[in-house]
């Protein structure tokens, strides 16, 4: 397991908890397979199906939250989006390497010294306050 839920803290509204939720759910299941992969258990390509799935959820993620922000004015809205935009392109860079280099070391590497640490902080910082916000409308 990479995350703990325990580790992320909850936030004002409670589609954002889950959506928080679902995402480590699959960020552990990531990493299930990375580790699987390393250990000859898991093929590539099943890693790669559940890298996508990630991904993807991660993009309705940060979706979900920016037109939240957007419909309500939401004061940090262009800095809250800049972390996701700019998370969102690194995981499209690890996407092309993962695929192109089958590079999984980097993307492990990535999962554990940049996503772990970023998600927790983003939920208790930028989340915390844009969930308060948020709940105001909602």
């Amino acid at each position: 397991m990479l995350i703990n839920v325990g580790e992320v803290p909850k936030v004002a509204l409670e589609d954002m908890n889950e959506i928080h939720e679902d995402e480590i759910k699959i960020v552990n299941k990531l990493y299930e397979k990375i580790l699987g992969y390393e250990d000859n258990k898991t093929d590539f390509e099943e890693l790669v199906k559940v890298f996508e799935e990630f991904l993807n959820d991660v993009v309705n993620h940060f979706s979900f939250e920016n037109s939240l922000m957007s419909e309500y004015n939401f004061f940090a809205y262009p800095m809250h989006r800049g972390e996701h935009d700019r998370v969102l392109f690194e995981l499209k860079s690890l996407e092309k390497l993962l695929k192109e280099n089958k590079d999984v070391e980097t993307l492990k590497d990535y999962l554990v010294n940049n996503f772990k640490p970023w998600i927790v902080n983003h939920v208790k910082t930028m989340d915390t306050v844009t969930a308060m916000y948020l709940s105001n409308f909602l």
